[in-house]
């Protein structure tokens, strides 16, 4: 009995005089940053900026958005998959960074392979849009003075192999209309220009159109938006064009499993509360939740279904 009594006070004695730097580590301890890989003001921001401060909430700590544009976002996404895997760096990102641009180039230095996905959370359809003083009324006639007058029509994009590029390449392609397109690094610095008539149009999605008061023509997409119900779809106008910005939050690969269940189980709380829903339906971008097992199939089958449609009309960077 007295060696049992001493063997046992030994390890009640190591157990306190063990460091505290060898006791596993409290998630999250610091500041968690959401990197955005475009600039300020378009869907992706709009959207992270929605989460953000009920996300930190439900984890214990701040989430600040860190905005790092360049490259249609392919920078931005360089540096979170570069980032240790410890669950202080993850990303809000969409379809053009995360999918289109590991598609069209060799040197991003990443695919998707490369991230621990943890929530899909929006997936909105992409509209045309003018500028509320825009001539054009209507899409018929946008599409009819783009006709009679060439070389006149330019159309912005958050930048080259993005959704918005993709989607407007395929469109003035099927009008058989010359068109240039004008790339920036995000929506926020396309907004400008579009208002100051340097652009004709872009495409993007109902949170842009109604935050910078801008005006939908057509949504490309087979129904029309709730939040522009007078806004007829692609499917209406025999427009076969269709797109979506979809996004959510991802991490670099290789996150501890109770680091990813803590994030995984904060997205879920966040986009299931009342005020999240709420924002996020006066954005005009309502919830559609994907779980990390969900987001990363759905990813991948886009990644297959894109890498496609950049062989098939010249998008993959030489």
């Amino acid at each position: 009995m007295n060696r049992i009594a001493l063997r046992a006070a030994a390890l009640a004695l190591a157990a306190v005089a063990t460091p505290a730097s060898a006791q596993p580590a409290r998630f999250p301890e610091r500041t968690i940053s959401i990197v955005v890989p475009f600039g300020p003001g378009g869907t992706t921001d709009i959207m992270a900026r929605i989460l953000a401060d009920e996300f930190g909430r439900q984890l214990g700590a701040s989430a600040v958005v860190v905005n790092t544009a360049g490259a249609g976002g392919a920078i931005g996404m360089a540096n979170v998959a570069r980032a240790k895997p410890d669950g202080y760096t993850i990303s809000m990102t969409t379809i053009g960074p995360l999918v289109i641009q590991p598609a069209r180039r060799d040197n991003t230095g990443y695919s998707p392979a490369d991230f621990d996905f943890l929530c899909g959370t929006y997936d909105v359809p992409i509209m045309t849009i003018v500028p509320a003083t825009s001539p054009h009324r209507s899409y018929a006639e946008l599409v009819a003075w783009a006709k009679a007058n060439p070389g006149k029509m330019t159309y912005g994009s958050s930048g080259i192999g993005t959704a918005l590029h993709i989607t407007g390449l395929l469109q003035w392609k099927h009008h058989g209309a010359e068109a240039l397109h004008v790339p920036y690094k995000s929506t926020g610095d396309m907004v400008g220009p579009l208002k100051g008539g340097e652009i004709v149009m872009f495409n993007e999605t109902p949170p842009v159109a109604t935050q910078h008061q801008l005006r939908p023509l057509v949504v490309l997409a087979d129904q029309r938006v709730a939040a522009f119900p007078d806004v007829p779809s692609a499917a209406e106008l025999g427009v076969p064009v269709r797109g979506s910005v979809w996004g959510g939050l991802v991490a670099p690969k290789g996150l501890p499993p109770e680091v990813r269940a803590r994030l995984e189980a904060a997205c879920q709380a966040t986009t299931a509360t009342a005020a999240y829903k709420e924002r996020a339906d006066k954005a005009n971008s309502p919830l559609v939740y994907r779980t990390g097992a969900d987001f990363q199939r759905f990813a991948a089958e886009e990644y297959e279904r894109l890498s496609k449609v950049v062989a098939e009309n010249g998008l993959k960077e030489k």
